[in-house]
């Protein structure tokens, strides 16, 4: 879609942009090609601000999953008819009527070892919101990225906040070393592996619960909330946002990148960036554990039932 040329006005859905960024980098948001692999609570309203933000030449989804009442606390497009559907199939209808000069391109079985390449070949942007109970597909995600020379970014929402960072083609901090994957492990071994915390969840919000800290690490469903899936489209978007026009050299700061995390939290009123995710980890666990040992922190109700996705 070119509805602006370098220096040129500038079409009306994206007028109200200019003014916090330059007719130039809406126009390299307008050529962009966004491949995000999960539509669930975050995937699914990034996606959405992608598309409305950027009016992107391509947006490719994948999810194998469909809607549930579950999901509906937190996704706005997860209501009484779409129960039953398959979320890339709500997804890319609401994307179509957002932006119809965008082409969108649906992968319902989701990604996989057959169709990981076309997903990714050709994109300038890989979001990786396919959550972290499955490691083989963030590894094929990461590894193909790599392969093209494609940022690859992730972000998760987490309490009333979010995290995000990204991984660099050329980078030695990968997605299997931030995950304790062994170099070269197989896509099946990956399979088996579950997502450390101390490497991957830098942030633990201070009012959580030890107890939903406990059970989450026992293998039950992480809590999501609306507020959550909020900021992780806040700071994804501006994650991607910078990803896409950092060819525009307008005085912008970089993304983040591995070993850095970024993170926000509208509930502490903090933000900013993570260097040593692990020590990070650790010192935050040891004040939600105090805090709720004290008594500071509010109880919290936990249901253990596995929701659909995220």
């Amino acid at each position: 879609m070119t509805a602006s040329t370098p220096g040129g006005p500038a079409a009306p859905e994206f007028r109200r942009n200019l003014g916090f960024w330059h007719r130039d980098e809406q126009a390299l948001l307008q050529g962009a090609t966004i491949a995000i692999a999960g539509a669930g609570g975050d995937g699914h309203d990034l996606a959405l601000a992608l598309a409305m933000m950027t009016g992107a030449a391509e947006i490719r989804i994948a999810d194998p999953e469909t809607f549930v009442p579950e999901n509906s606390n937190r996704v706005a497009w997860a209501d009484t008819g779409s129960y039953g559907r398959r979320k890339v199939d709500v997804l890319r209808e609401s994307i179509e009527r957002i932006r119809p000069r965008t082409r969108v391109v649906a992968y319902p079985e989701g990604v996989t070892v057959d169709n990981v390449d076309a997903f990714v070949r050709g994109a300038d942007l890989v979001l990786d919101e396919s959550e972290l109970h499955y490691l083989h597909v963030g590894t094929a995600l990461a590894r193909t990225a790599r392969r093209y020379g494609i940022p690859n970014l992730l972000v998760m929402n987490i309490g009333f906040g979010a995290i995000a960072t990204s991984f660099a083609p050329d980078s030695p901090h990968t997605f299997e070393r931030m995950m304790g994957l062994p170099e070269g492990i197989s896509l099946a071994e990956a399979a088996e592996r579950t997502a450390p915390f101390d490497r991957c969840v830098p942030y633990l919000p201070p009012y959580a619960h030890l107890d939903t800290f406990r059970a989450t690490v026992a293998g039950a469903p992480l809590p999501s909330v609306v507020q959550g899936v909020k900021a992780a489209v806040s700071l994804g978007a501006t994650e991607a946002f910078l990803h896409l026009t950092h060819r525009g050299r307008n005085r912008r700061r970089s993304p983040v990148f591995a070993p850095r995390w970024a993170y926000l939290d509208p509930m502490t009123m903090r933000s900013g960036r993570i260097r040593w995710a692990r020590a990070h980890h650790w010192a935050g666990l040891a004040t939600l554990a105090t805090r709720s040992f004290l008594g500071v922190n509010p109880r919290a109700s936990y249901a253990a039932e596995a929701p659909n996705g995220g």
